[in-house]
């Protein structure tokens, strides 16, 4: 009888610790998708978990620089990156998953100001420009040399100086630089005293990142798409975004997203 024990507990341990497999993720903080300042550290990595779980697989997360999660990947420390955009430098170390989201980057301004901006990076270079150091804003705007850029440590602090009159313009992630100017603890914003300039200069897609280093990258990739259909069908989707008070309008656009992509 002992014996028989033995061998169950043997036996069922292992296949239990493969069910329990969990993900690290790392990224940087990027609200409204992800933050940990955010409730379910945001409504992108509560879906990316939701989908994980459906797989069998849970998750942990880690927000630090966008520069050392880059790193922590490719050391094979961490197992995902969320929230990457495309580049084609990146795409020859990391394997991408479906696209979860769009985010768009542009030009902030004070509103007093005029600024002569038509949508081009060129139209930018009588202005001086305040930067995140890691932030991408476009490829044509990382190619204009002409451009007076000041880097700053983060988007707020880019903000900060602008509203400060310390620079003319700030280039950024949209949604993040409204967000901020919105809910910032960091720096002492007034979001009455800046706007967003149309057009965009790009729109990029979010991405989960693996390294290509990893031998197991495409078949983490491969449940963690699978991941994403089945809380699609299911509907977990849709009360997860609930509850991050997305209308039903933009639940339905955000899943025609995903199932277009």
């Amino acid at each position: 009888m002992i014996k028989l024990i033995i061998f169950i507990l043997v036996t069922v341990i292992p296949t239990k610790a493969l069910c329990e497999q969990t993900w690290q993720i790392v990224t940087e903080n990027f609200p409204p998708y992800f933050s940990n300042d955010l409730p379910k550290n945001g409504w992108l990595y509560e879906i990316t978990r939701a989908a994980l779980i459906t797989q069998g697989i849970n998750s942990e997360i880690e927000f630090t620089t966008w520069d050392r999660a880059l790193k922590l990947l490719e050391k094979k420390r961490k197992t995902a990156i969320l929230g990457a955009f495309y580049s084609a430098k990146r795409n020859e170390v990391f394997y991408y998953s479906r696209p979860l989201a769009r985010a768009h980057t542009g030009i902030f301004k004070r509103k007093e100001s005029t600024i002569n901006f038509d949508g081009t990076t060129q139209s930018l270079v009588p202005y001086s420009i305040g930067k995140e150091d890691s932030a991408f804003i476009s490829q044509e705007f990382t190619r204009n040399t002409e451009l007076a850029i000041t880097s700053t440590k983060s988007l707020p602090t880019s903000l900060y100086l602008l509203q400060q009159g310390r620079i003319d313009l700030v280039a950024g992630t949209k949604e993040v630089g409204k967000y901020w100017l919105e809910y910032s603890t960091v720096v002492n914003l007034d979001k009455n005293k800046i706007e967003y300039l149309l057009p965009d200069l790009a729109t990029h897609k979010l991405y989960l990142v693996v390294s290509q280093s990893n031998y197991r990258a495409k078949e983490y990739l491969q449940k963690f798409n699978r991941g994403i259909d089945a809380i699609v069908e299911n509907g977990s989707i849709a009360d997860i975004m609930k509850k991050h008070n997305f209308s039903n309008e933009k639940i339905t656009e955000y899943i025609n997203f995903l199932k277009e992509n």
